[in-house]
């Protein structure tokens, strides 16, 4: 089981509590091994300097006469025990002064009474009934008498450890505290990142409006930002999954009607010819339906896509003869002829899948509705930098006032919804298409006497500019 917590606030005071404790830590050892050197150094300093004043002392009265004579050992040890000590800490430095001549002469209550040391000049350390003493001695020029002062090892570190315990007794509250004020700090900081959460937990599933970016960190802005990129998505999704749902039971209630009667007078009758009749109408309502739910189908893959579909350089004139041919036996069934012109080599930055879908639409469409025997004309030419491509025929036509909603769905014209089936989604399809291609189309009145689609593509620079020989493909039922 892993000791670092989930929870990002959590995390931030685990991990801030253990780097303030280790680099604390780490600062209070180094502080610790510092004061111990230092207090070494303070207490040495203070035997030199006991040791100088009473050597000061002791020379004055050599001025006098002798120490014996000025000092005898009696009255000196009721003098000092005549004394009570005003600080905890005093009493802690012990000092001799030996007479070469009369030996002990004065020395302190916790001083033994033999040398200190060996020494009669400087510092020294030596080990008293177990106990390792620290010592400064100093003697006069001519060596009559010698100073001893010194201090017990043991007694020096129980003062560090007094003073460190005092520190620790500061440290670890402020420890708590610090940790404490890290935690208010952390839930201050993290309070969006709460308010955030809480207005998802709140959120309905249908509820895909955008998050308000106002008065939040700059951290959290980016999170929040492809959260709405993505609700959008996600509402764009299920708009094109309803137009679907609703498309499809709008459009495929009347023929699932007309196949369940069919297939009721199949089933009911005794007559042959009315049974074979009936099958027939069924299966041409089969195929209908077929139809309709694949241009359903791809209407709503296409609009699923927006500008991040994959573009690549493509050749328009070879994927147009290849929608030719695929459309070659529904014209050859109308004895229709297409014929396509191009008189160079036009290349666009497009999705292939997409532009054929967009011209098998146009020329489909054009099939669809014209009657026996009529002609397509496909034109494929340059215009300022531009890709002209124009679909028109020879058919019926419709008015002018229908052009702009022919691209609407299910949109089919009067004068040609009784002429031929459809389900009025061919054209939107190619609307779609167009504008992932970010181009434009248009409709009008043909020369040929029917309608004309002209589609127009912002062309590829490197596009060749001679001219190339005329290219024509005819498709005609053969007599």
């Amino acid at each position: 089981m892993s000791l670092i917590p989930h929870s990002l606030k959590k995390q931030l005071l685990f991990f801030l509590l253990l780097a303030t404790t280790v680099i604390w830590g780490l600062t209070t050892w180094f502080t610790y091994v510092k004061m111990q050197q230092e207090t070494a150094e303070l207490f040495d300093a203070e035997l030199a300097y006991s040791a100088g004043v009473l050597h000061a002392f002791v020379e004055s009265m050599l001025h006098e006469g002798s120490l014996s004579e000025h000092w005898d050992p009696e009255h000196a040890s009721n003098l000092l025990h005549s004394h009570k000590l005003a600080h905890r800490y005093a009493g802690k430095v012990s000092f001799q002064l030996w007479s070469l001549e009369d030996g002990l002469i004065l020395r302190s209550e916790s001083a033994p009474v033999f040398p200190l040391s060996k020494n009669y000049n400087g510092f020294s350390e030596t080990i008293i009934d177990g106990y390792l003493w620290h010592v400064f001695s100093i003697a006069n020029n001519n060596g009559e008498y010698v100073i001893h002062v010194g201090q017990r090892d043991d007694i020096r570190k129980h003062i560090t450890q007094e003073i460190a315990q005092h520190l620790a007794f500061v440290l670890i509250p402020g420890l708590i505290l610090l940790g404490m004020t890290i935690w208010a700090i952390v839930s201050r900081i993290l309070k969006p990142l709460t308010h955030l959460t809480e207005q998802l937990s709140q959120r309905e599933a249908d509820n895909l409006k955008p998050l308000p970016q106002q008065s939040l960190p700059e951290e959290i802005k980016p999170v929040v930002k492809q959260l709405n990129q993505l609700f959008e998505q996600l509402e764009q999704a299920f708009e094109n999954e309803r137009n679907f749902t609703s498309d499809a039971s709008h459009e495929l209630r009347t023929p699932l009607a007309g196949l369940m009667t069919q297939v009721q007078v199949a089933a009911k009758t005794d007559n042959d010819d009315i049974r074979q009749q009936a099958l027939d109408q069924a299966q041409q309502a089969v195929i209908r339906m077929t139809r309709m739910v694949h241009q359903l189908l791809t209407l709503s893959r296409i609009q699923s896509q927006n500008q991040t579909v994959e573009f690549s350089i493509i050749d328009t004139s070879a994927e147009i003869v290849m929608v030719i041919g695929e459309l070659e036996a529904i014209a050859h069934q109308k004895n229709i002829s297409i014929e396509f012109i191009s008189h160079e080599i036009l290349k666009i930055r497009g999705n292939g899948t997409l532009f054929s879908i967009l011209v098998r639409n146009l020329v489909e469409n054009a099939i669809k509705y014209c009657p026996q025997g009529s002609k397509i004309k496909i034109q494929s030419i340059r215009e300022k930098n531009m890709l002209h491509l124009s679909v028109e025929d020879n058919g019926p036509g419709i008015h002018d006032q229908n052009y702009e909603r022919l691209t609407q769905r299910f949109y089919r014209c009067v004068e040609t919804a009784n002429k031929a089936e459809g389900s009025g989604l061919g054209l939107s399809i190619v609307q779609r298409s167009v504008a992932l291609h970010e181009a434009k189309i248009y409709f009008s009145k043909s020369k040929m006497g029917g309608l004309k689609a002209l589609v127009i593509f912002p062309l590829m620079f490197d596009n060749p500019t001679h001219i190339k020989k005329k290219r024509t493909r005819f498709f005609r039922k053969k007599s």
